[in-house]
C-alpha cells in the first residue's frame, strides 16, 4: 500500500503560509496529481498559528488527513514544534531569520534540513517581506522536484493578484537558486504494515 506525500506549510496568519498552499496545491492539480488541501488556523487573523497541509498522490487520496510530513515549510519559531511530525529522512525547510536553529531531537529523525533567511532576504532583495513565503516554497520545490517549475509558475498565475505574479515568481526563482541541495523523494511513499493488518 502507499500513502500520499505530505507537506506542511507553518507559519503565523499574515506570513502567507496559506497561500503557498493554494499555490503548491494547484500546481499538482494541473500536473495531474490527486490533490488534498486543508487548513487550520486561530481565530486571531495576524499573529496567529496556522498551517497548511498538502497531500498529493498518484492514486486516489482515501483519507485527508497525515499523521507524519515528508516535507515541511517552518516560517515562525512558535512553530518549530511542528518538526515533531517529520517523517523518518523528511526534508525541512525553515526561515532562519526568526528561526535560531530545529532543535537536535528532530535533527535524529532527518539530516535533510535547509536554513534560509527568507524574511530577511526578501525585504533587502525585493524590499518585501510578504514574498518570503515563496522564496521558501522556491527552495522546497527546489528540494524535492515534486513539480517543475513551468507549472508552478502557472499555479501563481491562477492564485495570486495579477499586479504581484512576477514578484512572486521572481521569489521563487530565487529561492531555488539558494539551495543546491535536491533530494527527489518520491511522491509514493509505502504506508508502514500495522498489525494484524492482512
Amino acid at each position: 500500500m502507499t500513502r500520499p506525500f505530505s507537506i506542511r506549510i507553518a507559519g503565523i496568519g499574515g506570513q502567507g503560509n496559506l497561500l503557498a498552499g493554494y499555490v503548491l496545491s494547484r500546481a499538482f492539480v494541473l500536473a495531474e496529481k490527486y490533490v488534498v488541501q486543508t487548513q487550520n488556523y486561530s481565530e486571531q487573523v495576524r499573529g496567529g498559528p496556522s498551517y497548511c497541509d498538502v497531500l498529493v498522490s498518484n492514486e486516489p487520496i482515501l483519507y485527508p488527513k497525515a499523521v507524519v510530513f515528508d516535507s515541511l515549510i517552518i516560517m515562525h519559531p512558535s512553530m518549530v514544534s511542528q518538526a515533531k511530525f517529520v517523517a523518518t529522512n523528511g526534508i525541512i525547510v525553515y526561515d532562519s531569520t526568526y528561526i535560531k536553529d530545529i532543535p537536535n531531537e528532530f535533527r535524529r529523525v532527518t539530516k535533510r534540513i535547509i536554513n534560509i533567511p527568507a524574511s530577511k532576504l526578501a525585504i533587502e532583495k525585493f524590499g518585501n517581506v510578504m514574498v518570503s513565503n515563496m522564496i521558501l516554497l522556491g527552495a522546497l520545490v527546489k528540494s524535492t522536484a515534486l513539480v517543475d517549475f513551468d507549472t508552478l509558475f502557472e499555479a501563481v498565475k491562477e492564485e495570486v493578484n495579477p499586479k504581484y505574479y512576477e514578484l512572486n515568481v521572481e521569489a521563487i526563482k530565487f529561492g531555488a537558486a539558494l539551495t543546491d541541495k535536491v533530494y527527489k523523494p518520491r511522491i509514493e511513499r509505502k504506508r508502514k504494515r500495522t498489525i494484524g493488518f492482512e
